[in-house]
């Protein structure tokens, strides 16, 4: 679970970072860490885990946006 939670953070990171060169895109949910990651995390962290991948898509999306302050 630990390792899902790392994982999706990082990749919610990046591809939130590709996504911020397109100017088209609404702010939300495309643009930021935190709903990006959350947003992505949440369907395949509920298969796995039941209702506590609610929880896990919250920790991921956290996550990535301390990812993102402590990088930039």
């Amino acid at each position: 679970m630990i390792l899902m939670i790392i994982g999706m953070a990082c990749l919610g990171h990046i591809i939130t970072d590709f996504l911020q060169q397109f100017e088209r895109l609404p702010m939300k949910p495309f643009k930021c860490n935190l709903c990006l990651t959350t947003w992505i995390t949440l369907a395949p962290a509920i298969y796995l885990y039941g209702i506590q991948g609610i929880l896990v898509a919250a920790i991921a999306g956290v996550l990535s946006e301390t990812i993102y302050k402590k990088i930039i």
